[in-house]
């Protein structure tokens, strides 16, 4: 006979239930269009459990907010493709990486979007895993850099890290606010936008004149 679920797995099952009802509704209807109400109906809980367990000044918001931290962890997290050999072409190992960025826009833009239009309107209210994210990527760049010294240009690896994390973030915006047009030939859309990053980070690390210094 199963053993009944304890008081914190049965407070996590709602949580989980909760974020699993917010992401169902994001795929079907505008951030600004859910309400509480809509969201505990969906996760099968009560209004005021929402309320317990996220924050009562903007409970949508924190529910998209964790969401978001938690899917973005995932795709992290997940089991990688066949990974370039460390001595691949700067350009391709960019353009592997560009690719899967825009994979990750593709599978959760419906999240990704919402997510950093509230950022940007409400920055107090993000906390510090948003930071922690923006590290999570940087220390990722500076690996990369640090493994491919002898295909660089650039002297400072920990500031070309800021430089490509910039670069990546600033690109990806195109597709993750305007994934709409992006729909007709998703796949030659991705080798495009691939390429043209690729071309430009690659471009600004190998530089002749050492841009990086």
């Amino acid at each position: 006979m199963r053993a009944k679920p304890t008081r914190q797995e049965r407070s996590q099952q709602k949580r989980d239930r909760i974020l699993a009802a917010m992401d169902a509704l994001l795929r079907t209807r505008p951030f600004p269009d859910i309400g509480v109400a809509d969201l505990a109906r969906r996760a099968r809980v009560s209004p005021a459990t929402l309320y317990q367990r996220f924050s009562n000044v903007d409970a949508t918001a924190s529910v998209l907010l964790e969401l978001y931290y938690r899917r973005v962890e995932e795709w992290a997290a997940r089991p990688k493709k066949a990974v370039l050999p460390q001595d691949a072409p700067l350009f391709d190992a960019l353009k592997r990486i560009a690719g899967d960025a825009y994979d990750q826009v593709t599978a959760l833009g419906h999240i990704l979007r919402p997510a950093y239009l509230y950022s940007r309107q409400h920055p107090e209210r993000v906390g510090a895993d948003w930071s922690r994210l923006a590290d999570i990527a940087q220390r990722g760049f500076q690996a990369f850099l640090r493994g491919r010294v002898s295909q660089l240009s650039v002297d400072d690896v920990d500031r070309s890290a800021n430089v490509l994390c910039y670069l990546f973030n600033l690109l990806l915006l195109g597709p993750l606010l305007h994934a709409a047009d992006r729909l007709s030939s998703p796949a030659r859309n991705r080798e495009k936008f691939s390429e043209m990053l690729a071309t430009l980070a690659c471009g600004y690390l190998t530089f002749p004149s050492g841009a990086g210094k």
